[in-house]
């Protein structure tokens, strides 16, 4: 039909045209941003997988790193540990030397100047090693104090909430280990006279009370003294008697004496509780460091760092059994991660052999679309014969 006002042809060419265009912009968007997921309109139930597998994926990446920080921290721990547990050592040293009497007053004093300096810097790695502004060697308690604490820690090492591993880092204080129901000799340690105790070393003797002038005196007594078992533990069925973790009860998630102390020295006693103590030994909030300036002393003194360092030694095995995990925790996250931002890819990422392919198809529609657009208003020319 011989018409002007509708010209179907180009009207054809035309619709041609404009879908050509639609699909030519999105090969064009997609080799531009490497994506084949622009908008929602491109892949709507592509758009949402790609998006949760992205979450995915960003969430393992970070979980992979607080796997290797938890690792450092702990290693930082470990170091720190390692030179307590050497102080022990040598620690063990000086009493085995100081339990002789081939020694005198004067080298015991000489010898208990460093095992008291050992003490000390003990206590200062244990309360000012940090990690990220954190102290993480003194348990869950900032204070110097003989509370008994542990701290506990939650690593997120999943992408989700509940994927965690719990640390338990012991305290390190060794006023922790505190027990005011433990007695040793209280020594001058200019003169080696034993004043007050229960040791009994060198023939010390027995310890009375009088008064004197509305006061009390301590009174040496002719009697020697044994060693006094009830002073030195805790009383039976106390569960942290005095600060202690000397305990005798369990429950059924601490099945052991060792997971139940929440201080990394065990059971040892290494402060115990003074009637007198020397001004030397004594610590903030009572107490008396155990010394070694007689030998019941050094003997006491050499049960207690056996224990101690015992328990020290399964504290920094637990540490590497902690970065052990984490190590295949972290290698396992970055498994997954990878693969699963392999399956996103394939969702979301344009191929760029099949776009480059779509865009030079629809470059060669373009310029053929728009050839036939021209020829098809160039068609209705003829009707101007019949007006001739």
């Amino acid at each position: 039909m011989s018409v002007i006002n509708t010209n179907m042809s180009a009207l054809v060419a035309t619709n041609a045209i404009i879908a050509n265009d639609r699909a030519q912009e999105v090969a064009m968007e997609r080799l531009s941003t490497g994506l084949r997921i622009n908008s929602a309109s491109d892949d709507a139930a592509g758009l949402a997988i790609s998006s949760r597998m992205e979450a995915e994926v960003s969430g393992l990446n970070m979980a992979t790193r607080n796997a290797n920080d938890a690792i450092s921290m702990i290693e930082t721990i470990e170091g720190s540990s390692r030179e307590i547990g050497a102080a022990l050592q040598r620690m063990r040293e000086l009493a085995v030397q100081a339990a002789s009497d081939t020694y005198g007053v004067t080298d015991r004093a000489a010898l208990d100047m460093e095992f008291g300096q050992l003490f000390l810097e003990m206590q200062r790695i244990a309360t000012q090693t940090t990690w990220n502004q954190m102290t993480v060697m003194n348990g869950g308690n900032d204070l110097a104090t003989s509370a008994v604490t542990s701290s506990a820690l939650t690593i997120q090492i999943g992408k989700a909430s509940g994927q965690n591993m719990p640390l338990v880092i012991k305290s390190f204080d060794p006023q922790t280990t505190m027990k005011t129901s433990a007695r040793s000799d209280v020594v001058n340690a200019t003169t080696g006279a034993i004043t007050a105790g229960n040791l009994g070393a060198r023939g010390a003797s027995a310890v009375t009370v009088a008064t004197n002038g509305g006061g009390t005196a301590l009174v040496v007594a002719s009697a020697p003294v044994g060693l006094s078992g009830a002073q030195i533990t805790a009383a039976a069925g106390s569960i942290n008697q005095d600060g202690n973790d000397n305990h005798n009860s369990m429950t059924p998630t601490e099945p052991n004496r060792r997971l139940a102390e929440t201080q990394a020295f065990g059971s040892a006693v290494l402060f115990v509780g003074m009637a007198t103590a020397l001004a030397q030994n004594t610590i903030v909030g009572g107490g008396q460091r155990i010394d070694i300036l007689s030998r019941g002393n050094a003997n006491y003194a050499l049960a207690q760092l056996d224990t101690a360092i015992s328990a020290v030694s399964a504290e920094r095995a637990k540490y590497g059994s902690y970065m052990s995990r984490l190590e295949h925790a972290g290698d396992n996250m970055t498994n997954v991660a990878r693969h699963v931002e392999q399956s996103r890819s394939r969702i979301a990422d344009a191929d760029y052999a099949v776009e480059t392919s779509e865009l030079s198809r629809t470059t060669i529609i373009a310029q053929a679309s728009t050839a036939m657009l021209a020829q098809a208003n160039a068609a209705k020319q003829t009707v101007l014969t019949l007006l001739q």
